[in-house]
């Protein structure tokens, strides 16, 4: 392949990756910084009568829509009494919904994040499911992986036909192999 298509993609790779990389920079700067954030929920209850306990999926997501409730189903759970817990999340926020095992009523405990909580929600929101927003997402968050594995091996390539020759060159380019397998190892060993 000529070298001058190789740095186009790599250029392109490199574009294509920068805004979500940016606000991950951000968030992450965010996460480090845990108490500049203000971490309080803002917890509300309710109760709902249950005239038919929601079994699909559509049913599911008209009873969130009923009742006020963000994002997707993230967990349903059966406790060893038969009590039914179903929980919905988003980045800023979650409802979990209790159904006891002999009544038709159900509380809905909704927990709602500040804004900087929330932007750093959007950090850790991963997985396809849910509305179409959440699945663009996840397709973009793949994108990204795969612009960045383009990215790196179109680099690898331009730094061979560059610097095939430089001594320096070459122990910087071996130097990231060492660093990266030993963060690696530590983290492991941990």
């Amino acid at each position: 392949m000529k070298y001058k298509y190789i740095k186009k993609i790599h250029l392109y790779a490199c574009l294509a990756t920068v805004a979500l990389l940016t606000m991950f920079i951000i968030t992450s700067y965010m996460m480090i910084h845990h108490s500049w954030v203000d971490h309080e929920l803002v917890k509300t209850e309710k109760k709902v009568e249950l005239k038919n306990l929601p079994k699909t999926d559509s049913d599911w997501k008209q009873f969130a829509q009923d009742n006020n409730i963000e994002g997707r189903k993230i967990r349903e759970q059966v406790d060893k009494n038969g009590n039914q817990t179903i929980t919905f999340a988003s980045a800023g926020g979650s409802a979990k919904i209790v159904i006891p095992k002999d009544e038709d009523q159900a509380t809905i405990a909704y927990e709602e994040k500040k804004t900087g909580n929330a932007i750093i929600g959007i950090h850790r929101q991963s997985g396809y499911g849910g509305s179409w927003y959440y699945n663009l997402y996840a397709f973009l968050l793949d994108l990204i992986g795969i612009g960045l594995i383009v990215f790196t091996i179109t680099g690898i390539i331009m730094w061979f036909k560059l610097l095939k020759n430089n001594k320096l060159a070459w122990i910087i380019f071996i130097s990231g192999f060492v660093y990266i397998a030993a963060i690696t190892f530590v983290l492991m060993t941990w």
